[in-house]
């Protein structure tokens, strides 16, 4: 079994109203999204970064109030430059008294390379230097958002659907 490595949330008794949903592609993001939303959470895929504060404003942990309760939000290398306002946009949400729980999922590249090659679909990083060179630029695009996370999940033993 792959190694996991995992940091505890500071309030570890309740649930998070945020759970961020990222990693690289091709290791599960979107059957994650899937289970959290088939546990009542509000899901997101692709919310650009600079809309974060915006969309916390709707999460509420009081049920009689209107708004989201709990929310799971996707945010990956599509981000783009957005990515680099990661860091601060996270305590952003954190000082304003959020509970935000940061999961990175991740494979090793044979793994990646192979779902890629079952699905056909064109790597969100490939700018036409191949599979394998998107990967290492995800992975390292990526690298900073990983260093914040607070739960990082190897799923290179996991099936992952196609």
């Amino acid at each position: 079994m792959k190694k996991k490595t995992e940091r505890k949330p500071e309030n570890n008794h309740a649930a998070p109203d945020i759970i961020i949903i990222t990693g690289l592609s091709g290791s599960g993001m979107s059957s994650a999204t899937n289970a959290f939303e088939d546990l009542g959470y509000f899901c997101v895929d692709n919310l650009p970064i600079t809309m974060l504060p915006t969309f916390a404003r709707l999460v509420t942990a009081d049920r009689s109030d209107k708004g989201i309760e709990r929310a799971a939000l996707v945010i990956d290398i599509r981000e783009g430059s957005f990515l680099a306002d990661f860091g601060e946009q996270l305590a952003a949400l954190r000082a304003a008294g959020l509970a935000v729980y940061v999961l990175f999922l991740e494979a090793s590249d044979d793994v990646l390379q192979h779902r890629f090659s079952e699905t056909r679909r064109p790597h969100p990083a490939d700018g036409g230097q191949g599979l394998l060179q998107a990967i290492s630029a995800e992975r390292a695009a990526m690298s900073r958002v990983r260093s914040l996370a607070d739960q990082i999940i190897d799923t290179s033993e996991t099936l992952c659907p196609t």
